[in-house]
């Protein structure tokens, strides 16, 4: 419910923003259309009669509505011309604001409107106000057209003396003020007739004004639609001057306002099926109509375990962009799976000068905590002849794939669920599904034997995509420990462009797990479209890496990591990089907030067992591997971590919320004997170790970013989403939310993304080359209770695919084709052909990549025959 206010009651801010609004309504022909509506019909149908009120009431709100489409701030104020302080417009804050009655100086100069020199006429009294509402018949009310009405438009003459007065922004402040007074006239009258036909003598008459109250006026509006100016979505404010005049002349005490209404929306306040040590936001919510403010006091409770976020008084109305809504928030943390509790608050809301105006005792609470979701991953891993191309950052695709896969084995949860498959021509399960347990398991060491023995043996297999979603999808189905987890996701490793059946159009039917695709080659061939949309439809995404930089090694395993997050249903706080230098310590800052619940602190590098990890406090305090509860720190081949639950408690001192530094030292000695022994010729040549470092939370503050494209194509419009929440609710402090793109080329440009709705983020792109589009959105600004925070989310996306089809279908093989297929394989392979003759056969115009896809596509077999 907007408020319209009397307009020397504005503030200054709020004036900016009317001058604004107005403003772009006469640049877009607004203020045209309707100064042309009004004069053509000014003695057909919208004056002179009983449509006069209800017309221009629908006149005003169009008015107000495309104010909104501008500012959704802004509501038209109203021109009390009884008042001492509006009846000079060129007086301060008249002058400066319409230009006083020479049109100038103002904020409208500009419009094609002018005034009479010297007032034509004298603006009405208060007193004939008071005489106008006690009249006790609409018939006897509506004759304030030719009375107050008249009055004001003759006393500023000019434009606004003749039907084409809407020119003058003054006729919609002079308007809103006649609104005012019928909707005055409305609430002391309630039992009369609200509209009626009666004529009468007194003031001049036309038959089209005479419409009845279910028959469209001008613009299609009914006067039975206009009655009731709430339902339209406005109030007004008390008029303590003309209350107090009523009473002066000895007259019964009238409403000269839209009296305050609230409505509790929440007889109990619920917190439904809330995890087990998540701690949740619910509302004790009102509904509020009133353009006076009121305070709400909570007089008892809420009773334990129920606490208040935020303490009170909470006043009503909340900023500039208020709602009709009052929430006082509750909180709540899980407990025990299958516990319950209630309790109860008791709430009064009182005006502002402290009077009750209504109360609520003993609101119930009430709430129920269930297990937190367990989660099972069904690894699904590329064995393709063409894992063993190279990846982009002189690393074969397998070997990017091994390090990228054990990291991912190492950062599991004891408690989540872990089944593998490997595919090519065909799919092999590898592991059963079992719950991984401790670091150090023999599930998990499993795992880490299967990733290293993962790969073909040449280049000859190819691909069915579909046949290791299927694989895991029955795998899913055959375990028989299955049913233990509330969650089940797919993860698909893939750098092919599938050849075999079955394909994943195929199988998708078939999916009941939420599929997750990560892809590693450039454009040409990942299957993204149809991949991306099982993925999709799923609630899962895809990530595809395009050609890895040299700069880029632990791309990978950030976007499996990612993965994990979304699936355990936590989110990603940082994701810096940088060289750890012998001798010096290198502190990674990240930011914790109240609503944060757990965090990962995560060290990537290809030499873990040399790094010493520990955290700095925010306060400052080190903190040891050996102040933290037993396994904290957790270290494997490809990444390190220390795993924390909020808050921290060392010495007896609590540490939650503010910054804190992940710290890595690594001696001179330790690096040393590090790079005597290592076998990454990368490390050689740099005067430190690498690493990535990776810190994400299990949060009730909660970052959801996406990008969707309109085309496979160059030319397609990128359009990125992001959400936030905090606590179950849109966040409403305002964070800045950005997007680092990086092109195929590997040029970056940064994207700000604007705050579209509350707590709604959106920027948009034009794709202009061919291949892999990566985005770091990354929003960061204020939790609710003031600490800063920081959320990091990588999306990519594919252009320049041809749209997906079949593979077209190919001559049964002859009995010579089998071994002409593999003496081509052999001859094109890597061992022969190097990288360096590949780059010689592109010096001279042969690429020998799209020539080896050539071969693959002739030496297709039919399906179950050898090639």
């Amino acid at each position: 419910m907007y408020c319209r206010k009397n307009f020397v009651d504005l503030t200054a801010d709020e004036r900016d923003r009317l001058a604004a609004a107005f403003n772009d309504l006469y640049s877009r022909g607004v203020i045209e259309h309707h100064a042309t509506e009004h004069g053509l019909n000014f003695n057909n149908g919208i004056h002179w009669g009983p449509a006069f009120l209800p017309w221009h009431r629908y006149m005003l709100n169009e008015v107000e509505k495309e104010m909104r489409r501008f500012d959704a701030r802004v509501t038209l104020p109203f021109w009390d011309w009884t008042r001492a302080d509006s009846r000079d417009i060129d007086v301060e804050p008249w002058k400066s604001f319409f230009g006083g009655r020479n049109n100038s100086g103002g904020r409208f100069d500009q419009w094609n409107y002018n005034r009479s020199a010297s007032p034509g006429g004298t603006l009405p009294s208060l007193n004939q106000v008071i005489t106008e509402l006690q009249s006790t018949t609409f018939f006897a009310f509506r004759r304030m057209e030719c009375g107050t009405h008249f009055g004001a438009h003759n006393w500023t003459g000019g434009t606004m003396a003749g039907g084409n007065s809407p020119l003058d922004p003054l006729f919609y402040l002079h308007h809103c003020n006649v609104d005012r007074l019928w909707a005055i006239w409305q609430l002391n009258h309630a039992g009369a007739t609200q509209y009626t036909l009666d004529q009468g003598a007194g003031c001049t008459e036309v038959n089209a004004a005479f419409v009845a109250l279910t028959d469209p006026m001008i613009g299609g509006a009914t006067p039975a639609s206009m009655l009731d100016h709430n339902a339209l979505g406005y109030s007004y404010v008390r008029d303590d001057a003309l209350e107090a005049g009523v009473l002066a002349q000895g007259l019964p005490p009238i409403i000269s306002g839209d009296p305050t209404a609230i409505s509790l929306e929440t007889p109990t306040v619920v917190f439904n099926d809330v995890p087990e040590g998540d701690t949740t936001k619910r509302a004790a919510l009102f509904e509020v109509h009133s353009c006076d403010s009121v305070t709400f006091h909570v007089t008892s409770g809420p009773t334990a375990p129920f606490t208040l976020f935020a303490p009170g008084p909470y006043i009503y109305p909340e900023g500039p962009l208020h709602t009709d809504q009052l929430r006082i928030w509750l909180m709540y943390t899980g407990r025990a799976p299958g516990s319950t509790d209630v309790g109860s608050i008791s709430i009064v809301a009182r005006d502002e000068f402290g009077a009750e105006i209504q109360r609520w005792d003993d609101i119930p609470i009430v709430a129920n905590s269930v297990a937190r979701p367990k989660v099972a991953v069904a690894f699904v891993l590329d064995e393709s002849g063409s894992m063993l191309y190279d990846a982009g950052n002189n690393r074969k695709r397998l070997e990017a794939l091994q390090f990228a896969a054990r990291t991912f084995v190492d950062q599991l949860y004891d408690d989540n669920g872990l089944a593998m498959v490997s595919f090519a021509d065909t799919a092999e399960k590898l592991t059963d599904l079992e719950v991984v347990g401790p670091l150090n398991s023999t599930a998990r060491n499993n795992a880490r034997s299967q990733i290293d023995a993962h790969g073909p043996a040449d280049t000859t297999p190819h691909t069915s995509i579909g046949a290791g979603l299927q694989a895991a999808a029955d795998l899913y189905s055959a375990s028989p420990i299955s049913g233990d987890f509330d969650v089940r996701a797919t993860v698909v490793f893939t750098d092919g462009f599938e050849n075999r059946p079955p394909f994943i159009r195929d199988v998708a039917p078939l999916i009941n797990e939420r599929v997750y695709a990560v892809g590693v080659a450039d454009a040409a061939n990942v299957q993204n479209d149809v991949l991306r949309a099982v993925a999709d439809n799923t609630g899962g995404y895809m990530l595809v890496t395009g050609a890895i930089a040299q700069d880029d090694e632990f791309l990978l395993d950030k976007f499996l990591i990612q993965i994990l997050a979304g699936v355990t249903n936590r989110d990603i706080v940082r994701d810096p990089d940088g060289v750890i230098l012998p001798g010096t310590v290198e502190r990674v800052p990240f930011s914790i907030v109240r609503s944060d619940i757990a965090f990962d602190a995560v060290a990537l590098s290809r030499a873990t067992g040399v790094i010493a990890m520990a955290l700095e406090a925010p306060d400052g305090t080190l903190i040891s591997p050996a102040d933290l509860p037993p396994g904290s720190l957790r270290t494997g081949a490809t990444s390190a971590n220390f795993r924390v639950t909020l808050p921290v408690v060392v010495n007896g001192v609590e540490y939650w919320e503010g910054e804190w530094k992940l710290l890595l030292f690594v001696s001179i000695i330790q690096i040393r004997s590090f790079k005597a022994t290592s076998s990454l010729a990368a490390v050689g040549k740099i005067p430190g170790i690498p690493y990535h470092a990776l810190v994400h939370c299990r949060s009730n503050l909660r970052l959801r970013a996406s990008v969707s494209q309109s085309l496979p194509t160059p030319g397609a419009t990128l359009n990125l989403r992001a959400t936030i929440s905090e606590y179950g609710q849109p966040i409403e402090t305002h964070p800045k939310v950005t997007a680092t793109m990086i092109r195929p080329d590997h040029t970056i440009a940064n994207l700000s993304l604007l705050e579209t709705g509350v707590g709604e983020f959106e920027a948009s792109t034009i794709a202009s080359q061919i291949g892999v589009y990566r985005f770091l959105v990354r929003a960061e600004g204020r939790a609710t209770r003031g600490h800063s925070f920081t959320r990091d989310h990588l999306l990519s996306v594919v252009i320049g695919r041809e749209p997906p089809h079949d593979p077209p279908p190919f001559p049964p093989p002859g009995d010579g084709d089998e071994i002409l297929c593999k003496l081509l394989a052999c001859l094109t392979g890597k061992e022969v052909m190097t990288d360096r003759f590949a780059e010689y056969l592109k010096s001279i115009g042969i690429d020998l990549e799209q020539l080896r896809r050539c071969f693959a596509k002739i030496c297709r077999c039919q399906p179950g025959k050898p090639c």
